[in-house]
Formats: structure tokens, C-alpha cells, sequence
């Protein structure tokens, strides 16, 4: 049985809870999809480093220098933009560029992965019974104002805040004093449970699904 390791190099804190996790089933997947149940998917392992002092091509830089051991680095960047086109020619190429030009031992099969605008659109296409779930509600999903068509998480201008909307008409049922807006609980649950299926309507998810399998290809794990 082959091992197949991935790395992730994400912005925030918040995006290393949710996202490995679905790297991970979503890896899974594809090998499953395309017949390569020999390979086994490890834990993405989030990699950790102060950033002081250090420009976003340095960082993708020395990470895929830590990610040396591993088969692949995902680079996370939130597109904060309506498109991920801005994100991927400014804050994903140059350092994409930069690593490979380099002639040190390092992790040079890095893909990106840009939600748009941010993480927190993805979490907005959860399943409503496994968001109200996850939140502790049993208010209606209509009345805590959740999407209907996944493909319009992208189209928020604000994914976080529309969660914290969320969370604060969940939250109308509790006391007063355990009214204040938490979104950290949410991320890794909903990270292990979202459905693949319903992210596959994301587009920015598609993209990252299109970009892991060509790569998956190029180190022949897949055919």
C-alpha cells in the first residue's frame, strides 16, 4: 500500500481547522473514484511557522521547504475578491514561481486552493441539518437565514458575518449572557462532515478539485 502525504499551508488558524479535513476525504476520494484504493491517504499535516518579517512568496517559500517529505503542499489563499483569479496571479504564482526555481530539496508540487471570498463560504454550503447541528439550533433553516442554492455562497460579500448572522438568530433562543458570536466551534465538525457532494457545486471547490487531480496524475498516483 503507497502512502500519499499532503501538506497544507493556510492563512489563519481558523482555516487550518476546517480545511484539512477536506483535503483529506477529498483526496480519498478521487482515488476512490479513479480505482486507486492501493494508496493511502495520510492526515494533512497544517504547516506552522512565524510569518514576521516575511513577504507571502517567502512563506509559500519556506513552507514548501518544511514540506520537503511530503508528496504534495496546498496553498491556501482566500480569494477576498469576487473571483479567485486576483488571489491566484498575486499571492499563489510568484511564490509557485520562486519555488521552483529553486534548487534546494523542497515540496515543489504545490496546489492552490482559494474559496471565494473566503473559507467561510464553503461552510455556508453545508448540509442545513448538519449546520443546525453543529450550531446547537433547532430554529428553522429558513428562519436562521441559510442558502438554498449552494452556488450562491460565492456570491456573499461577507461569508463570515452572514455566519455570525446565523449563529446570533440561533442564538436568540438561549440567555442573554451566552448571546456573544463564537465561530470557532464550527470549523473543524464541519470540516470532518461537510458533504463533498454539495462543495462540488462550489466552484472556487471545483477549481481545487480539477487543479489536486491534475497533480495527482503528474506524480502517478492516478492515471
Amino acid at each position: 500500500m503507497k502512502n500519499l502525504a499532503l501538506a497544507l499551508y493556510a492563512e489563519g488558524v481558523t482555516d487550518q481547522r476546517f480545511l484539512p479535513d477536506v483535503i483529506q476525504r477529498t483526496s480519498r476520494k478521487l482515488l476512490d473514484q479513479l480505482g486507486q484504493n492501493t494508496v493511502k491517504v495520510q492526515p494533512v499535516d497544517p504547516i506552522e511557522f512565524s510569518k514576521i518579517g516575511l513577504g507571502q512568496n517567502e512563506c509559500i517559500l519556506y513552507a514548501a521547504q518544511k514540506a520537503s517529505k511530503y508528496h504534495i503542499l496546498i496553498v491556501h489563499c482566500d480569494a477576498d475578491h469576487p473571483t479567485p483569479e486576483k488571489a491566484l496571479n498575486e499571492r499563489f504564482h510568484p511564490g509557485y514561481e520562486l519555488v521552483q526555481q529553486t534548487n534546494e530539496h523542497l515540496c515543489k508540487s504545490l496546489v492552490p486552493i482559494i474559496p471565494v471570498r473566503m473559507t467561510e463560504a464553503w461552510m455556508l454550503a453545508a448540509d442545513h441539518d448538519l449546520l443546525r447541528e453543529v450550531i446547537g439550533t433547532s430554529i428553522r433553516a429558513q428562519d436562521l437565514g441559510l442558502v438554498n442554492r449552494v452556488r450562491q455562497v460565492e456570491s456573499d460579500p461577507d461569508p463570515k458575518q452572514t455566519l455570525k448572522q446565523i449563529m446570533q438568530r440561533a442564538y436568540t433562543e438561549r440567555s442573554r449572557r451566552h448571546r456573544e458570536v463564537d465561530l470557532s466551534p464550527l470549523y473543524a465538525p464541519l470540516g470532518r462532515r461537510i458533504s463533498l457532494d454539495r462543495l462540488n457545486d462550489v466552484p472556487s471547490y471545483q477549481q481545487f478539485v480539477d487543479d489536486l487531480t491534475a497533480t495527482l496524475r503528474t506524480l502517478n498516483l492516478i492515471k
